[in-house]
């Protein structure tokens, strides 16, 4: 017999209620596939149309040239004399590197696979972080979630460059995003405190700088209430106990001060040669202007989704977890902000915390859809508008930012002047010019032309080393940016010292470089030992002259010239004197 009744209408109504929801559920896991779908397929088209690119991304040719040599018994070296080089910024990425170089394809799909599969677990990473640690049945799903968050980030431009760069960004993201879920699940008495200071060690060895996430994120969450999830036990609700701090600290600052140590003894210093290069004064006279606060601004225009999100719903209740992300990645940005950030296109060094705004916006959007608010906590109408226009006028700045006038304005608010020294002045006996190329047809040039088909040890200087240092893997190679070079990295660029390394064959530092430049055709111990060709290269070409390579360097150089620069002369370019003020002068950012 059915029942009847208030309780057996109830109960109907009840079980007609609940279909409707299990069905909103499954149209919603639908919805979710296919804009995964659709997001993939443009990433794997992307990554197709990346492939073609026949050089991409310079810098991190670097990391298969260390993994090349290590594969050779030569230890993590840049050269071939074995000297251990502490060049790479991300141990961990040189590592990963490694076992891409033993792929069966060539060094270019190597790292384009190696960055696209990391964007990938990125995006996992930042879902399981979310729907982990979610209190909504909605959000614990893993294909909203994943939707929510792959299919803004894989329509954004600037992540889908940092998704192919070859470069550890998206490694870093996805530590970041699993450091980030683990510390919730940690608050909430589900994670140990060990793996929490394990994966913040690999999220240092990942990015140094990110040592400061490590070390302010378990302290901000900590000072949480006990409600980042769902799923904990009554006794979970107090805060975590002193032992557990300790516990995560302990392992991560023994990981980090072991590391140290090691780096210290190998390598000769504790710090990658990048912090002592672009920290300071090294790149004296540096002509190209890299912009923190429009690299800044660009990263958030990836986000502008979710930073429009966390204006429309974050309420009081969830300014601690929101913090938690935003306090450690505005102290990393403070201090990217004090680096020259070279090669940094797509945000390259913000996009690594971006798990940092991503996890608190969603999990703020999940305490919405877990426990709406009751009447007494309703906004007046007038902060439900008030917020709508503030996150409406953000998308609109956003819109505009793409605008060269609007991006003009910031670059001139950021710097306004930056310092340039006078070019040295060649005399030569041509009266016009050397044709100009391209920076990326004349990288390929210089290596497969001219520097690639040398014989095996012969030692070329240079500023611009990725490409060429994978490609001439038999060539001892100084780097002049100091990079790769813990000669000039520690004691800087001293021109007297540079010469004793007789360097064979001298690629002259990229123009940007102004006083490096100056410093070097200056200097008369160049011309007397080199014959220096002007502008060719675009920069500059000196060959030594008691190279014992030296036959072989004029006979290449000769291919060389006659494929870029045909019914030239090169005596015509070679240097007879040259001078240089030394001046230096304020130039008005472009």
């Amino acid at each position: 017999m059915g029942m009847e009744g208030p309780e057996g209408a109830a109960a109907v109504g009840s079980r007609e209620r609940a279909i409707p929801v299990d069905g909103r559920r499954r149209l919603v896991d639908l919805g979710g596939a296919l804009l995964l779908a659709q997001a993939l397929a443009t990433s794997i088209e992307r990554l197709m149309a990346a492939r073609r690119d026949k050089l991409g991304f310079d810098d991190a040719y670097m990391f298969l040239r260390y993994a090349h040599n290590i594969r050779h018994g030569l230890g993590f070296s840049w050269n071939l004399d074995g000297v251990h080089t502490y060049g790479p910024t991300s141990l961990l990425w040189s590592f990963c590197v490694l076992l891409l170089s033993y792929l069966p394809t060539d060094p270019r799909t190597q790292l384009l696979l190696g960055s696209w599969v990391c964007s990938i677990a990125a995006v996992i990473a930042m879902a399981w972080a979310v729907s982990a640690n979610a209190q909504s049945g909605w959000l614990r799903r893993p294909l909203p979630t994943l939707a929510l968050i792959a299919v803004p980030l894989f329509a954004s431009t600037h992540f889908q460059g940092d998704q192919f760069n070859g470069m550890e960004t998206m490694l870093a993201s996805a530590l970041c995003a699993v450091f980030f879920g683990l510390c919730l699940l940690w608050r909430a008495g589900r994670a140990a405190p060990a793996l929490v200071g394990g994966v913040g060690i690999l999220l240092f060895l990942a990015r140094p700088e990110s040592g400061l996430v490590t070390v302010l994120l378990p302290a901000l969450v900590g000072r949480m209430p006990g409600e980042t999830s769902g799923l904990e036990e009554p006794d979970s609700q107090a805060r975590p106990s002193l032992r557990g701090f300790l516990e995560i600290y302990g392992v991560f600052c023994a990981g980090v001060l072991i590391e140290l140590v090691l780096c210290r003894l190998y390598f000769g210093t504790p710090f990658p040669l990048s912090v002592h290069m672009k920290g300071g004064d090294a790149y004296r006279g540096y002509a190209d202007v890299w912009y923190p606060s429009l690299m800044l601004i660009a990263f958030l225009g990836v986000l502008q989704l979710f930073v429009a999100a966390l204006v429309l719903l974050c309420r009081r209740r969830d300014l601690l977890l929101v913090l938690s992300g935003l306090v450690p990645a505005a102290l990393v940005f403070a201090y990217l902000g004090t680096v020259t950030q070279i090669m940094g296109f797509d945000s390259r060094y913000y996009v690594p915390y971006a798990p940092l705004l991503v996890v608190p916006t969603l999990l703020v959007l999940d305490r919405w859809l877990a426990s709406p608010p009751a009447e007494s906590e309703a906004w007046p109408g007038h902060t439900l508008r008030n917020r709508g226009v503030l996150a409406a006028s953000l998308l609109m700045f956003f819109f505009l930012f793409h605008s060269q006038a609007v991006q003009r304005g910031f670059r001139l608010l950021e710097h306004g002047h930056h310092v340039e020294y006078d070019p040295a002045q060649l005399n030569i006996a041509a009266t016009a010019p050397l044709p100009s190329y391209e920076w990326q047809p004349m990288m390929r040039a210089m290596t497969d032309g001219l520097i690639a088909p040398l014989p095996s040890g012969v030692t070329v200087a240079a500023t611009e080393v990725g490409y060429l240092g994978e490609r001439a893997s038999r060539i001892n190679i100084i780097d002049l940016a100091g990079l790769n070079d813990t000669e000039i990295a520690l004691h800087g660029f001293q021109m007297s010292r540079f010469l004793e390394r007789k360097p064979d064959l001298i690629w002259m530092p990229n123009t940007s470089y102004t006083y490096q430049r100056g410093v070097i055709f200056s200097d008369p111990a160049l011309l007397a030992e080199y014959d220096v060709y002007a502008d060719a290269g675009n920069y500059g070409i000196a060959i030594r002259k008691d190279s014992p390579f030296r036959a072989a360097i004029e006979r290449q150089f000769r291919i060389f010239w006659a494929k870029l620069y045909p019914g030239y002369d090169p005596a015509d370019y070679l240097v007879r004197s040259a001078s240089w003020s030394g001046r230096a002068s304020s130039v008005r950012n472009p």
